[in-house]
């Protein structure tokens, strides 16, 4: 398992690990390296798309509305790029660079809090029917 181990630190990492007492602290060492790299890379996640509802606009085709989803989900990639993102978490700025997108194209973004939602034309969208 040692042996093993040795092999895939010189194979990856381009660490040699000797057999005697000595290579105990640079293995030590090289676990640490790995297991920050690991974490670091794991704190770095990008968006793979959003993780937020947006319906089809009224008078909207479901072709309209796919192909409107595939630009909004392309800049809202981009977007990540270009700004810094402070305190916001990437998913967030991704979430809202998409909604503003598809608002902007006539899309209907749902209200939080189960209000009636708006439409980008301003127009008051009517309550679901009571079940």
């Amino acid at each position: 398992m040692v042996a093993r181990i040795r092999d895939l630190l010189y194979t990856v990492a381009g660490i040699r690990v000797a057999d005697d007492d000595s290579s105990v602290k640079t293995h030590r060492r090289s676990r640490a390296f790995i297991a920050a790299a690991v974490l670091v890379a794991g704190c770095a996640h990008t968006p793979t798309g959003p993780s937020v509802m947006v319906l089809a606009g009224t008078g909207k085709s479901l072709e309209q509305f796919q192909t409107d989803d595939g630009t909004c989900r392309q800049m809202a990639g981009q977007e990540l790029g270009k700004t810094p993102g402070g305190d916001v978490p990437a998913q967030r700025r991704y979430d809202m660079a998409y909604m503003q997108c598809m608002y902007a194209k006539g899309h209907q973004v749902p209200v939080p809090g189960g209000r009636t939602g708006y439409n980008s034309s301003g127009q008051q969208q009517a309550p679901p029917p009571p079940r």
